[in-house]
């Protein structure tokens, strides 16, 4: 179970707006199970979430799973590769490739 990022402000489960980098590295952020004691870091858009430690398979998934269901963004299962997951920006890249593709859900 992943603890409340008390970092990460508040948004409803139900619809989230995905317009920006940032925007994602809030959903990221919020899928982290930081470490007890651990204080939940504010992620940029250059952080290497793979090299630090940060995601692993359950999280990409759950970060997968939230894109399409609290944004409306289905990236297709060749598009969950790490490369896709090393930072926020290259996350954020593939999301805009699949977006230019017509692949949003309206």
């Amino acid at each position: 179970m992943t603890t409340a990022n008390p970092a990460v402000s508040p948004v409803s489960s139900a619809s989230r707006d995905m317009n920006s980098v940032d925007d994602l590295c809030v959903l990221i952020s919020s899928k982290i199970t930081w470490g007890r004691g651990e204080t939940p870091a504010r992620l940029a858009p250059d952080t290497p979430l793979l090299e630090q430690g940060l995601l692993d398979s359950l999280a990409i998934m759950e970060i997968v799973a939230a894109l399409d269901k609290e944004a409306g963004i289905a990236l297709p299962d060749t598009e969950i590769v790490a490369a896709n997951f090393r930072t926020p920006q290259a996350l954020w890249s593939a999301v805009e490739d699949h977006r230019a593709t017509g692949g949003a859900r309206a």
